[in-house]
């Protein structure tokens, strides 16, 4: 299926001049219920809120997993997390995996990626480059920090590099990079004083500056390929992946940021219903970074969330700044742009922080904003949407068709960025993690199965269902009351029907040729590691 309005699909393989250049855009830990078009009564999104005023909104997009890694493969592939084989952190996509990069490239598009990819183990070295994923042009920025961003500060901004180093990830048990002692020297000198006046290792103000941070990294550099692209590539259209490591936590925004919102204007968290005993899985994660304690003192939590808050605006502004440079050169004409992130973050609602293994909608539904060329005003969209459809629908906008396409999970909302009504995609769809797996469904429903940590065979399930329209806070389990027992079925036998659906899925390695059509089939390739020769600047050492 195509859609004509953007675009026209060249059958020889090549491109239209009718195609759109697409600019995806994803924040990382970014509740839905932070964004102002969102509900959040903090003013802390104003770009986005704006591009949801213009485009279309997406009330109900959920991650496929609250865990980067898995949740941004299945972006990347449109497989779940379990086809792919991307289950959890530090794992490797296999590399003769097709990603939408490969086939928006092979169909005409001049592809490039910047910041945080997460599809390698979060080790020193990592990935050079990310050519093997299908960009042309690529500077991944990961967690750890090492790699570009910290040579760009290095050679350009030598007077903040310890500072920069100051933030940086080691592990005691692996290899060390150059320059590690002095990283471990500057956190003593820079981060401890911080964390020491906050009180709290995971919350402090950055003593770094905002124009050398890592967000700001990632904006320049994707400016600077969009700009290049208009110099020497105009023939072409552009697909550029912007990917921050914001807000994810620790949160600890740089100035002016982490002043910007008063903890007086933090609303309190959503109150705690599990009990402790009963939830194993929700009670091991209430004590990550040592939350379960923390949360006892009301003042600091809302100082905890003015400093998330923070950093979502300094994302915010990011995106402001990308926007208007498309808008100046006169690009938003045939241009789109998405921005959605990975999960979310349970910012202390139901004595939880981060995401994992806690099904909440603070951690599992996600913004998605779409806005530029052909892209309906001011609709807001109410059907169910996941990870799994950004892979089609980047081919429907580029006019790619089905057939010419390897088998994905996803269903395209392309159709529903159209002033048209929305048509449904989703009956359910599934997320898991953790030994935890969730149903959510249209009618607006939650129900989640618990797998308790520990001997299998003395496992125990202790599970929730919620009520998402009239109990939208997640505070009355109704999976143990009598009165919802033929719901209770109902929802478990769409459980089983939805995490079924890969099964129907065609393999692509099985896949035969036919009629001469393309078979997305990549033979395993060599991922390229950052810091080896010809370039010193991060050679590893034992």
């Amino acid at each position: 299926m195509t859609f004509p309005d953007f675009a026209v699909n060249n059958q020889n393989g090549g491109y239209s001049t009718m195609q759109p250049n697409i600019i995806f855009i994803c924040a990382d830990q970014m509740a839905a219920a932070s964004v102002g078009c969102y509900g959040s009564k903090i003013n802390s999104t104003p770009t986005l809120d704006m591009l949801a005023r213009e485009g279309v909104r997406f009330d109900r997009c959920y991650t496929t997993s609250p865990l980067c890694s898995p949740n941004r493969a299945a972006m990347l592939t449109g497989r779940s997390p379990v086809v792919c084989g991307v289950t959890t952190n530090n794992m490797l996509l296999n590399t003769d995996t097709p990603t939408y990069a490969h086939v928006l490239k092979h169909y005409g598009y001049r592809t490039g990626g910047f910041g945080k990819f997460h599809q390698t183990p979060m080790m020193i070295p990592l990935p050079a480059d990310l050519n093997y994923l299908g960009f042309d042009e690529s500077i991944p920025t990961e967690d750890p920090k090492w790699g570009p961003w910290i040579e760009w500060i290095s050679k350009e901004h030598p007077e903040h590099l310890d500072v920069a180093l100051a933030h940086a990830w080691q592990w005691p048990d692996r290899p060390k990079p150059m320059l590690s002692h002095r990283a471990e020297e500057a956190r003593q000198q820079y981060l401890a004083p911080a964390i020491g006046q906050s009180g709290w290792g995971n919350m402090y103000h950055s003593p770094l500056p905002k124009e050398v941070h890592d967000s700001t990294f990632i904006t320049n550099r994707s400016i600077d390929f969009i700009d290049r692209h208009l110099s020497e590539y105009r023939d072409k259209p552009f697909f550029c992946y912007v990917s921050y490591v914001d807000p994810h936590d620790p949160y600890n925004p740089p100035a002016p940021y982490d002043t910007m919102f008063s903890p007086e204007d933090m609303e309190d968290p959503v109150g705690k219903e599990w009990d402790d005993g009963k939830f194993p899985v929700l009670e091991r994660y209430s004590r990550v970074h040592g939350y379960n304690e923390f949360r006892k003192d009301p003042d600091r939590v809302r100082k905890m969330k003015a400093l998330y808050h923070g950093s979502v605006r300094f994302v915010d502004d990011e995106v402001g700044r990308i926007v208007n440079f498309v808008k100046q050169k006169g690009m938003i004409e045939n241009t789109v742009i998405l921005f959605t992130t990975d999960h979310g973050d349970m910012i202390g609602d139901h004595g939880l922080i981060t995401k994992m293994a806690m099904h909440y909608d603070k951690s599992v539904r996600c913004p998605l904003i779409v806005y530029g060329r052909n892209v309906a005003k001011g609709k807001n969209c109410h059907g169910l949407t996941c990870a799994l459809d950004f892979f089609p629908t980047f081919c429907d906008w580029a006019g790619i068709d089905e057939e010419l396409r390897p088998p994905l999970e996803g269903k395209s909302f392309a159709g529903a960025c159209q002033p048209k009504e929305e048509t449904k995609r989703w009956n359910e769809i599934s997320v898991s993690f953790g030994g935890v797996t969730s149903v959510v469904t249209d009618d607006g429903w939650r129900l989640s199965c618990y797998l308790t940590p520990g001997n299998m065979k003395k496992a125990t399930y202790t599970n929730q269902m919620f009520n998402l329209v009239d109990d939208p806070d997640e505070q009355t389990n109704l999976y143990y009351d009598i009165n919802y027992t033929d719901k209770k079925i109902e929802l478990l036998e769409r459980m089983v029907k939805v995490l079924e659906l890969p099964r129907n899925l065609r393999q692509y390695r099985n896949m035969i040729i036919e009629n001469k059509k393309r078979v997305w089939f990549y033979p395993a390739r060599e991922v390229p590691l950052y810091g080896m020769d010809p370039n010193p600047f991060l050679q590893l050492q034992e």
